[in-house]
């Protein structure tokens, strides 16, 4: 197999986290990353994707009535415009 080597930019938090795994794996970090890449490549199985778009809709259902007369879309446009960045 043939490598590429690039830089990439990931959170302070992403890279502890992800350099744990790797001492308690005992692997490289750059293993663990690799792992990482090719387990998001197979996706899902379409069970796993039900299972989540019910727990999702099942959150949703029990949130909304904490939402009840919010504007998302209002919202949304106060972050773009206003947030701190």
């Amino acid at each position: 197999m043939n490598y590429v080597t690039t830089n990439i930019r990931i959170s302070e938090e992403d890279y502890l986290r992800l350099k744990a795994e790797a001492a308690q794996k005992r692997r490289s970090l750059s293993a663990v990353i690799r792992e990482k890449i090719r387990d998001k490549e197979k996706g899902m199985s379409r069970k796993e994707a039900e299972k989540l778009l019910a727990e999702t809709r099942r959150i949703a259902r029990r949130n909304a009535k904490y939402l009840k007369g919010w504007d998302s879309v209002k919202a949304l446009r106060e972050i773009r415009y206003h947030g701190k960045w």
